[in-house]
C-alpha cells in the first residue's frame, strides 16, 4: 500500500470559496459628558428665561383685566400692558438670576439628557412671578416661592433626567408672541371698532400664526415682537378722543359747564359775601346773567351732577346716591351734543369716577385720573403689581391713587385736550373740587382770608369727641371757615386759568359758559358742620348758577325766580337750537336769561337718604323736599342715629320770612296756613310716584373704601 497524503476533506471547500478577513470586534463609545454650564451663561439664561415667562405673565394678567375691566381708551390699556410686561419681565429675570445660585449649589452631576440647572431656576421664577399675579401672592414670599419651586424641578431633573419642552427658552418666546395677540385680540372686541377693529383681529391672527412656528424654534423671538408690533400701531392708531363730530356746522357755539364741588353760593362776591375773594366769578356774573335762588336736587354730588347732565330728578334718573352708576338707557347732555361737538369732561373727585357715576361712555374723552402720576391711568390699579406700586409710593408719601385731585390738575388736563382740538365745536364740563373736605388751600390762597394753612383738615378723619371740641373752640372754627374760603379762592383762581387759555385759542366769544355747584356745606348751620349730605336745609341746597352768553349777550342781568339744576341741560340745549334731541323734566331758561317776565311755577324736590346705624347694622331711612312758593316742605321717614329711633316727622318754613329755616311751623305738629295743605299734597304725591325708586349697585371693596374717605360712608 503506497504511501498516500491523507485528504483534508476542507482542502476542497478552501479552494473552492475565497478566503475573508474576520470582522473586526465592534467599539464601544463612551456617552458624550454632560457639560458644566458656566456661571456668566448660567445667570443670563436663567435671566432670560424668567424674563421671558414674566412677561407672558405680564401680558396674560393684562388681557384678563380688560377682559373683565373697562380699560376706556386704548392708550390706556397699552400703558397696563407696558407695565405688566415690562415690571414682571423685570420681576422674572431678578428671580431667575437669583435662583440660578442656589440651583448650582443643590444640582447633582451634570446629566446630558436633563435641563440645566439655568432652566430649573427659570422655571422657579416664572412660577414665583405667577403665583403673586394670579393667586395674589405676597410679594415678601415671591423669593420663597421661587427657591421652593426651583427645588422642584431640581428634584425631576435628578430622578427623571427631566427636559421637557417648557425648558427651552424658544417655548417662552412663543408663548408670549401667543399672550401679545390674544392682548391684541382683547384690545380689538372691547375698545374699538369699524375697520380699525378688524384690522386688529388680523394682525392678532398674524401674531398667533408666527408664535405657534416659534414651538418648533423658529424665528423664536419674531413671534414676541409681532405681538407688541401689533400693540404700538393699534395704540398710535387708535384715539377716541379725536373724534370729529357728525353735524359740525360752521359758527356752531362751544359750551363749558364748570362745576365748583360743595360751593355755598353765599359764599361768592357777586352773590353779596363781603368778604369773598372770588374776582373771576364775579367778573363772568358781571358779563352774564346770574340766578339768585337756584336749588339743587340732591345734596351728594353723585345724583346732583347727573341730574345737572340729564335735566331728570335723582328718581327719574335713577342714581339715588353715590356710587350708583347712571343706566345705559337714560341719556345726558353729552349724549344730546354727540353729533354736533366734540365731548369731554375732566373731574376731580373720585365720587364721578366712571365706575362710581358710568358718565364716561356718554363723553369722547373723560378724565377721571387723580393719581399725583397723571400718566399712570386707574386700570393699572386692578393689577397686582399696580396695587404693590401703590402701596410703596403711599409709604413713600405719594399718593398714587387718592380720591380727589387739585383744580390745578384738572384745568392742566382740561387746556392740554382744549389746546389739541381743531375747529370742531367743544362740550367741556369741568368738575372743581377743592371746596370738598379735606380743606387743604394752597398757602397763599389760606392766608387772603387771614389763616395760615397749618396742614390739612379732614372732619372726616375726626372721631366724635376731636369734632365736638373742634366746634366748642370759636377760633378753630373760625380757621376751618377761613380754609374752605380759601378753597373756593383757589378755584376761582383756576378758573381763570382755564378762561385765560380760551382766550387765547379764539374761542371765548363764541362759549356759552354755564358756572354751578352741586350741594353747599353745612358750615355750622342747624348743628351741622363741615359736611353735607344729610339735611335738606338751603345751606346744602342753594346754589350759585351763572349763565354767560357767547359775545356776553344779557350781561348783567339778575333772576330772582327759583330755577333749578336739572334746568341746566334744557337750557343749554334750547340756546343751540337743540331741544327736542333729550327728553326732560326740567325747563329752559332762556325767557327769563332775557330778561322777561318769568311766571313758571318751578317746584323743587330734591331728596337725601339718611345714614343710620343700630348694633352695628345701617338702618337708615330717606329725606325728601318740597320748595315752592316761597315755601319749603320737609319730609323726613323714620330711621335710627346711633341707638335712638327718630320717629317721621315733617317740617315747614316760610323761606322770605325765614330764610335760615330755624322756625319750624310744623313743631309741635301744628298746621300751618295755606300753602301747607297744597304742598303737603304735592309732596306726598311725588314720594308715592318715586317710592319704587331705589339704589341696588353694590360696590367693590376699593370704592367702598375711596368714598369712606371722602365721608360718604
Amino acid at each position: 500500500m503506497s504511501d498516500a497524503t491523507p485528504i483534508d476533506p476542507d482542502a476542497d471547500s478552501a479552494q473552492r470559496e475565497p478566503q475573508t478577513e474576520p470582522l473586526p470586534a465592534p467599539k464601544l463609545v463612551a456617552p458624550a459628558a454632560a457639560r458644566v454650564e458656566p456661571l456668566g451663561g448660567s445667570l443670563a439664561r436663567a435671566a432670560l428665561l424668567g424674563a421671558l415667562g414674566g412677561a407672558f405673565v405680564g401680558l396674560l394678567e393684562s388681557a384678563k383685566i380688560l377682559a373683565l375691566h373697562d380699560a376706556r381708551y386704548v392708550q390706556w390699556a397699552a400703558k397696563l400692558i407696558t407695565l405688566q410686561g415690562v415690571g414682571l419681565a423685570l420681576a422674572g429675570a431678578l428671580l431667575g438670576a437669583t435662583c440660578v445660585l442656589f440651583a448650582r449649589a443643590l444640582a447633582g452631576r451634570p446629566q446630558h439628557r436633563a435641563a440645566p440647572p439655568s432652566a430649573c431656576a427659570g422655571l422657579g421664577a416664572i412660577a414665583a412671578v405667577a403665583a403673586f399675579a394670579f393667586a395674589g401672592q405676597s410679594p415678601t414670599l415671591a423669593l420663597p416661592i421661587a427657591l421652593a419651586a426651583t427645588a422642584l424641578a431640581l428634584a425631576l431633573r435628578e430622578l427623571l433626567a427631566w427636559k421637557p419642552f417648557f425648558t427651552h427658552a424658544s417655548t417662552w418666546w412663543a408663548l408670549l408672541g401667543l399672550a401679545a395677540a390674544l392682548d391684541v385680540f382683547v384690545l380689538a372686541r372691547e375698545l374699538v371698532d369699524g375697520a380699525l377693529q378688524w384690522t386688529a383681529y388680523g394682525l392678532a391672527l398674524g401674531g398667533a400664526l408666527v408664535a405657534a412656528r416659534a414651538f418648533l424654534g423658529k424665528h423664536a423671538p419674531h413671534a414676541a415682537l409681532l405681538g407688541l408690533l401689533a400693540l404700538l400701531v393699534l395704540t398710535a392708531l387708535a384715539r377716541p378722543e379725536r373724534r370729529v363730530p357728525e353735524d359740525s356746522g360752521a359758527g356752531r357755539t362751544d359750551v363749558l359747564l364748570v362745576s365748583i364741588d360743595t360751593l355755598r353760593a353765599d359764599h361768592l362776591g357777586c352773590y353779596g359775601a363781603e368778604t369773598a375773594r372770588t374776582p373771576t366769578i364775579d367778573a363772568l356774573a358781571a358779563e352774564g346773567v346770574l340766578f339768585e335762588d337756584a336749588t339743587s336736587q340732591a345734596n351728594t354730588t353723585g345724583p346732583s351732577h347727573t341730574t345737572m347732565l340729564t335735566g331728570l330728578y335723582p328718581a327719574e334718573h335713577g342714581a339715588l346716591s353715590n356710587g350708583v352708576k347712571l343706566s345705559h338707557r337714560v341719556k345726558t347732555l353729552a349724549d344730546a351734543l354727540a353729533r354736533t361737538h366734540s365731548t369731554a369732561a375732566f373731574v376731580s373727585g373720585f365720587t364721578l369716577a366712571d365706575e362710581l357715576c358710568g358718565l364716561a361712555p356718554r363723553f369722547d374723552w373723560y378724565d377721571d385720573q387723580m393719581g399725583a402720576w397723571s400718566w399712570l391711568p386707574r386700570i393699572v390699579e386692578r393689577s397686582q403689581l399696580g396695587r404693590l406700586l401703590v402701596r410703596i409710593a403711599r409709604g413713600r408719601g405719594v399718593d398714587l391713587a387718592p380720591p380727589d385731585r387739585p383744580a390745578g390738575a384738572t384745568v392742566d388736563a382740561a387746556l392740554d385736550w382744549l389746546g389739541s382740538r381743531g375747529d370742531e365745536p367743544l362740550f367741556t364740563f369741568v368738575h372743581l373740587y377743592d371746596p370738598h373736605v379735606p380743606y387743604s388751600p394752597p398757602e397763599e390762597f389760606a392766608r387772603l382770608h387771614g389763616e395760615p394753612r397749618e396742614g390739612e383738615f379732614d372732619w372726616y378723619a375726626l372721631s366724635t369727641a376731636q369734632r365736638q371740641k373742634l366746634v366748642d373752640d370759636p377760633a378753630a372754627v373760625a380757621h376751618m371757615r377761613a380754609l374752605y374760603a380759601g378753597e373756593i379762592s383757589y378755584a376761582d383762581a383756576q378758573l381763570a386759568r382755564l378762561i385765560e387759555g380760551l382766550k387765547r385759542s379764539g374761542r371765548w366769544e363764541k362759549t356759552l359758559v354755564v358756572l354751578t355747584s352741586d350741594h353747599g356745606e353745612g358750615l355750622g348751620s342747624h348743628g351741622y358742620w363741615f359736611d353735607h349730605g344729610t339735611f335738606l336745609y338751603d345751606e346744602e341746597l342753594h346754589v350759585p348758577l351763572i349763565v354767560r352768553f357767547p359775545n356776553a349777550q344779557h350781561a348783567g342781568t339778575r333772576v330772582k325766580s327759583q330755577v333749578r339744576l336739572l334746568d341746566i341741560a334744557p337750557t343749554v340745549l334750547d340756546h343751540l337750537g337743540l331741544r327736542e334731541t333729550l327728553k326732560m323734566t326740567g325747563e329752559s331758561l332762556l325767557n327769563a336769561t332775557a330778561g322777561a317776565p318769568d311766571p313758571a311755577e318751578r317746584a323743587s324736590y330734591a331728596l337725601s337718604d339718611i345714614g343710620g346705624s343700630v348694633s352695628g347694622f345701617e338702618v337708615g331711612g330717606r329725606r325728601m323736599s318740597l320748595r315752592a312758593r316761597g315755601h319749603k316742605l320737609i319730609w323726613s321717614s323714620a330711621h335710627w342715629l346711633d341707638t335712638l329711633r327718630v320717629p317721621e316727622r315733617d317740617e315747614f318754613y316760610t323761606l322770605g320770612r325765614d330764610p335760615g329755616e330755624l322756625d319750624d311751623l310744623r313743631r309741635e305738629n301744628g298746621r300751618p296756613a295755606h300753602p301747607f295743605e297744597d304742598l303737603a299734597r304735592q309732596l306726598e304725591a311725588w314720594r308715592t310716584a318715586t317710592s319704587s325708586a331705589r339704589n341696588e349697585q353694590e360696590l367693590e371693596p376699593d370704592a367702598l373704601e375711596q368714598l369712606r374717605k371722602l365721608g360718604y360712608l
